[in-house]
């Protein structure tokens, strides 16, 4: 019996003369493959529906032994031809794309982060967003979409609200900020800890509360964006086992 869904096209690939696979992102299944037979001849159930970064309302069965995903048809949603006309943005929306297939997400925990990437295709379709800030930014919402989600209001301590200047750490095994009076009575925190600054804390729960719609508008010191994005990688490299390196990113 076939459903209809729509889908985030990742890969497209060719075999024997005529048939496709294709690589899908939905919010009920997650990542997965997917045969679209005929569909490199097809003109008309697949009119513009197989090509990478293209969102489709498919038609979705499956072979007589339910051992594989078959669409059987596709209505073409959005091709996001923006960001196929700025190499820029093609290469923004790669990382993204590259980040969420390096991660092996539970089909349960599908929907908040398709949405998210949906989201941030359409915010850098509009021709928005920075290389300074898209990267991370995702990657920070990912992770608490993901449900490393820490509270960077308050000590997780004395449960203090963060005050102003520096002399915080923040605790990326569990999410916590240890305040500077906590600090100074000799109250550790478990495991890898970082100095931070009352700005990059803000910062943090300003990207935790946003909307990728909102990070074109943002404006960020220089010094709160390295030490922010530098914790970001510490938290997603510790809770999710990737870092970015040479162009890929890699298990740790």
């Amino acid at each position: 019996m076939n459903a209809t869904e729509k889908a985030l096209v990742l890969k497209v690939g060719c075999f024997r003369e005529s048939d496709c696979w294709v690589k899908l992102f939905t919010p009920s299944r997650g990542i997965f493959n997917a045969f679209a037979f005929g569909g490199a001849r097809s003109r008309r159930r697949f009119v513009g529906c197989l090509d990478p970064l293209s969102l489709v309302l498919f038609s979705i069965g499956s072979d007589r032994r339910g051992s594989y995903a078959v669409l059987s048809e596709g209505s073409l949603l959005h091709n996001f031809s923006g960001i196929r006309a700025d190499a820029v943005a093609t290469g923004l929306a790669a990382n993204c794309i590259r980040f969420v297939e390096a991660v092996d997400i539970d089909p349960s925990d599908a929907a908040p982060v398709h949405d998210l990437l949906l989201k941030t295709l359409y915010m850098l379709d509009a021709g928005h967003g920075s290389a300074d800030f898209v990267p991370w930014f995702f990657r920070a919402r990912f992770a608490f979409e993901m449900g490393y989600n820490p509270d960077f209001t308050a000590c997780g301590t004395c449960g203090e609200p963060v005050g102003g200047g520096a002399g915080h750490l923040f605790g990326v095994e569990h999410g916590q900020v240890l305040c500077p009076t906590c600090l100074s009575a000799g109250k550790p925190l478990d495991g890898l800890a970082r100095p931070v600054s009352t700005g990059v804390l803000r910062a943090l729960d300003w990207i935790r509360k946003s909307s990728p719609d909102e990070w074109a508008r943002v404006v960020m010191d220089r010094e709160v964006r390295r030490q922010g994005s530098q914790l970001v990688e510490l938290f997603v490299a510790y809770h999710l086992g990737l870092s970015w390196d040479n162009g890929m990113y890699k298990k740790v």
